[in-house]
């Protein structure tokens, strides 16, 4: 099994002064994976591209996301600047299903504080399933036709003749779920059917659970072979891919992308840092032509070379140490540094040049990989670069920015003198006509050319699913920098018309009952929609059933009742998610199914409510409901969320759980509609928008989960509301606008 070590390091510098001032320090990450398996198999190439091209990296603070790169190759080489304080930093890679006999996922988490200057962090990504397997010997029992199945709420695996001898399954589980549930089936030589099942508990991720069927000698009394089930849990068996950086060519205390400036003969000591892992073989340095005094293809780790530049000016500095926290054989790696400083006096006497000198430095490590880094020094006007008026940010881009339907695009001003009539242009990709769309507000601020105006625009109309591009313009100017993005796709809400119903077989306490569902094939796990009607299955009642009363469009609608039984108010719902289970009369339920990640603006949905009067509060739960409910009409309640987890319900007072909107970690976004009266003509449907509410959390955060939750009594969850309160409903749709 396989638990895949994603290194991100950066090694300690203690030079004086070895970073600007004012709290900031950098963070390097990897961009080259190199090393072998140590403990077991090798990992094929392919294998690790996949997991570089498909790795996630976070960092947070306290105020949330801060940085995010979708791929290794993404990361910056040249290092991430980052203010002191705390942070945390996670990766995810690999494919996270539910059940899959190949779909391996990885996740690394680790919380580290940024000091000044430079700063080490390794980032471990531990394989995240639950493994299962079959143990080969088990093929040696006198069984035919062995079948053994492992599942979950979510999904399940089958081991058969043609994969037990070597599969290996690979479970996510989902948050409802603490255990696996296992199924072993098969024919004794006799020609009985034999079929066991069994329940592993409080299964651990990165844990292998192997199951294995063996025979003993039965008493004499009873004949035969008795057959034994055993299951093993086996921590996993790390395999450890190291991913360090190629050479690392930074500017100490500067962007060693832009300029050094000083056209009055003022420089200060300039330093570049440069790192290698597993040595620095060569560090070659090149010199372009306006420089008299230096010579090109230098190697800086060389001893003369290293005199040679002193007299001029030019300090090397050369620290070797190891790496301790590597996880490769050995348990070390040698990180060769340099510090090359060119004085004030060395810079301070160049003549003055019409075009900018440039130092290019060319690193290769112990491993082969190569690095180029320039140093670009200007000391005249003519030499100096001058930004472009106007350019694409670089910022970090809210997932909110980009939408089915619309986006918002941010740009700089470099030059407010020169930047007039700014905006953005944009055009579908593969199109040749631009469209220039300008910022909101026709506001200019006041600045000098050094200062950097930030400012965004409004796309509207766009095309869902489809990628555009655009650059950043201004009067006399278009950007050379083109860029992309791609629009997200809508999402059409499965079973969301009530067309297709069938039954399911649930234990109660009065034994096995048909529970009436609203999906095409009687699985309530495989089902996007779910009702209580389980719950009250138990007293023979069906709180959600389809009907022909009132319609929007097709054959049935959704009719939602809420009756009494035992005493006690059960509501009529419909929910996306999963009925989990009934707690002696309480029932579990599993809020959410997956979707694609979009943002809508609004949840569209046919209805018609009827509440009953003379309203009941479950002694007790009296807190829960407003002054007045008591004695008065019902409450008919629908609400959406989008929300980064499912979310689990648990309505026994000893061990409730309700929605809390407000307050709940993991929702992004939210909407409701609730009705004390009357909702509809008599006898006809309406259309009720329900827009969604995006919080803060949606700034920096994709949803992963979609919910809804339709209820004849609004306060079911506290069995209080009043029985025979009906709601209808039919063609429930997310809009983009």
């Amino acid at each position: 099994m396989a638990a895949t070590v994603f290194c991100v390091s950066v090694t300690s510098c203690s030079m004086e002064e070895p970073f600007a001032a004012g709290g900031e320090g950098t963070l390097t990450l990897n961009t080259e994976i190199r090393g072998n398996v140590v403990r077991t198999r090798a990992i094929a190439a392919d294998e690790l591209t996949a997991l570089r091209n498909k790795c996630v990296v976070y960092i947070e603070n306290e105020k949330g996301l801060i940085r995010k790169y979708k791929g290794l190759d993404n990361i910056p080489v040249g290092g991430i600047k980052l203010r002191t304080g705390s942070y945390v930093a996670e990766a995810w890679s690999g494919d996270s299903v539910s059940a899959s006999f190949s779909s391996k996922f990885y996740r690394g988490y680790q919380k580290f504080d940024m000091q000044e200057g430079a700063n080490s962090l390794t980032l471990k990504c531990n394989i995240a399933n639950v493994i299962v397997s079959v143990d080969p010997a088990s093929l040696g029992v006198n069984l035919t036709d062995l079948k053994v199945t492992y599942w979950h709420s979510r999904g399940e695996l089958v081991f058969d003749k043609d994969n037990i001898a070597d599969a290996k399954g690979y479970f996510m589980m989902p948050n409802a779920d603490k255990n696996l549930n296992y199924k072993i089936e098969g024919k004794k030589s006799s020609g009985e059917a034999y079929e066991k099942t069994g329940v592993i508990e409080n299964v651990q991720r990165a844990h292998e659970y192997v199951l294995t069927i063996s025979e003993e000698d039965a008493p004499v009394t009873e004949g035969g072979a008795l057959i034994r089930i055993t299951i093993a849990d086996i921590p996993v068996i790390e395999e450890e891919v190291e991913i360090f950086t190629a050479p690392a060519i930074q500017g100490v205390g500067y962007d060693i992308e832009g300029q050094v400036v000083s056209k009055d003969r003022n420089f200060k000591d300039t330093q570049v840092y440069i790192r290698g892992y597993f040595g620095l073989g060569s560090v070659l340095m090149n010199v372009s032509d306006n420089f008299t005094d230096l010579a090109s293809g230098l190697n800086l780790t060389e001893g003369s070379t290293q005199t040679e530049l002193s007299a001029k000016g030019i300090k090397v500095e050369r620290r070797q140490s190891t790496d301790a926290a590597s996880t490769l054989e050995g348990g070390e790696v040698l990180v060769d540094e340099l510090y090359v400083t060119f004085t004030k006096a060395f810079l301070d006497a160049l003549p003055e040049s019409d075009t900018e000198y440039k130092i290019t430095f060319e690193a290769t490590d112990g491993r082969h990989n190569v690095s180029q880094g320039s140093l670009r020094i200007a000391n005249s006007e003519t030499a100096e670069e001058h930004l472009a008026p106007v350019g694409i940010s670089d910022a970090e881009r809210s997932p909110l920015a980009i939408r089915a339907k619309k986006a918002i695009l941010d740009a700089n001003i470099y030059d407010a003198a020169a930047a007039t009539n700014y905006g953005i242009k944009y055009r579908e990709q593969g199109a040749s006509e631009w469209m220039a769309v300008y910022p909101a507000s026709g506001a200019r601020a006041k600045a000098t050319r050094a200062t950097v105006i930030p400012y965004h625009v409004s796309l509207t109309g766009l095309k869902p699913g489809t990628t555009y591009e655009y650059i950043a313009f201004c009067d006399g100017f278009d950007g050379a920098d083109v860029r992309t993005f791609t629009t997200e796709s809508e999402f059409t809400i499965p079973g969301g018309s009530f067309e297709e119903w069938s039954t399911y077989s649930a234990s109660t306490m009065l034994g096995t009952k048909n529970v009436t569902l609203p999906w095409s094939v009687g699985d309530k796990e495989a089902s996007f929609w779910g009702s209580g009607n389980e719950g009250s299955a138990t007293a023979n009642m069906t709180l959600t059933d389809k009907s022909t009363d009132m319609l929007h469009s097709g054959t049935y609608s959704a009719r939602l009742e809420s009756k009494s039984a035992m005493g006690m108010l059960a509501a009529g719902n419909l929910f996306i998610g999963t009925y989990v289970r009934t707690d002696m009369t309480d029932g579990v339920l599993s809020l959410g199914r997956q979707y694609n990640g979009t943002h809508p603006d609004k949840l569209v949905i046919w209805a018609n409510y009827r509440p009953a009067s003379g309203a009941s509060v479950k002694k007790g739960n009296e807190e829960f409901v407003p002054d007045g409910f008591a004695g008065g009409n019902d409450h008919g309640q629908v609400y959406v969320a989008l929300t980064d987890e499912p979310v689990e319900i648990r309505t026994k007072a000893s061990d409730r759980k309700v929605f809390d909107s407000e307050n709940d970690e993991h929702v992004l976004a939210y909407g409701q509609v609730t009705w004390t009266g009357n909702f509809g003509a008599d006898g006809q449907l309406e259309r009720v928008e329900i827009p969604f509410v995006y919080n803060d959390r949606a700034k920096t955060k994709k949803p992963l989960y979609l919910i809804m939750v339709a209820s004849a009594s609004k306060y079911g969850d506290y069995f209080s509301g009043a029985a025979g309160s009906v709601m209808y409903l039919d063609d429930i749709e997310l809009i983009y606008e």
